[in-house]
């Protein structure tokens, strides 16, 4: 953006949002900054301490919505969650955030979740904050308010320790790393002479039972409640369609491996067989690369489609 359309940019509120703020009689600032896809990148291109960028995280069970606030350094500790609400919460489907939230651009909540009729609950952590940020209602547009006026504002909601560090993106780079290693040996496997087809054939049925076991570990590392895809979701949640892709394509992949692997031993096609292997390796490499260009979208770290 030009420092004419700076100029020009309205900064605005969300109507919930600025109703609540009114009715409080809450000090506050407003602050444009640059588009931003993650709430860490919001701390970079607003030039604000990541630990005072608030993020609201919507949380669901079969009894309705909860909305979790917390320090945008940090995700959501969904035991601890749970156990403070005597339930057992999940991410919030995203089309829901967009029905309870209409009024913001999606992802962009802010965290006064009574104004919108959501219980709310707010990390312990901010209490020891001075100043927090947060976003108005949409992407380009922060409110800057006093810690102790903020935790004012949100008085209905519950305080508890509710925040972890984010761990996921590290538990998931060795799960990579390890079936990386495995898709390698596949490969190796596929491109020995048959020679002798009963010893290819177990050399392959080998490779292929430890390429499905450590897909089966990343599936369980990258989609479990604290792993990676749900931190990308909290981190991005435009992001959240993009997920969805990956969490499909996991089915279908460990699918496809399983198959193989009990077709191995029951057919002498070897040369069909050594095809379909081939193909699922490709298929394999493409997933490993769109999930290294989420990574990077999320955490602008690169893993060199690793």
């Amino acid at each position: 953006m030009t420092s004419s359309q700076e100029e020009d940019h309205v900064m605005t509120l969300a109507r919930t949002l600025e109703k609540a703020l009114s009715d409080h009689g809450a000090h506050y600032s407003l602050e444009h900054h640059a588009q931003s896809m993650t709430s860490r990148d919001l701390a970079r291109v607003a030039r604000v301490d990541e630990e005072a960028v608030v993020k609201s995280v919507v949380l669901e069970d079969d009894r309705g919505f909860v909305l979790a606030v917390l320090p945008a350094s940090k995700r959501v500790e969904f035991a601890r969650v749970s156990d403070e609400c005597g339930r057992s919460l999940h991410l919030c489907a995203e089309h829901d955030i967009a029905r309870l939230f209409p009024d913001c651009e999606f992802g962009a909540v802010p965290p006064v979740g009574y104004a919108y009729g959501l219980p709310t609950l707010v990390d312990a952590s901010l209490e020891e904050r001075d100043e927090v940020f947060f976003e108005a209602g949409d992407h380009e547009t922060l409110v800057r308010m006093d810690g102790g006026e903020f935790l004012d504002l949100l008085d209905e909601a519950s305080i508890a320790e509710i925040a972890t560090e984010n761990t996921g993106l590290t538990s998931a780079i060795v799960r990579c790393e390890e079936l990386y290693r495995a898709q390698l040996s596949v490969g190796r496997a596929i491109g020995a002479p048959v020679g002798s087809g009963p010893r290819w054939r177990k050399r392959l049925e080998t490779e292929l039972d430890r390429l499905l076991r450590a897909f089966e570990d990343h599936i369980l590392e990258t989609e479990s409640a604290e792993g990676l895809l749900n931190e990308v979701i909290e981190q991005a949640p435009r992001l959240w369609r993009e997920v969805d892709g990956l969490r499909a394509e996991h089915t279908e992949i460990r699918d496809e491996c399983g198959e193989l692997l009990a077709r191995v031993g029951a057919t002498d096609a070897s040369r069909a067989l050594r095809k379909r292997v081939h193909d699922l390796l490709g298929r394999l490499e493409r997933h490993r690369y769109r999930g290294a260009d989420l990574v990077y979208a999320t955490f602008g770290v690169d893993l060199g489609g690793g």
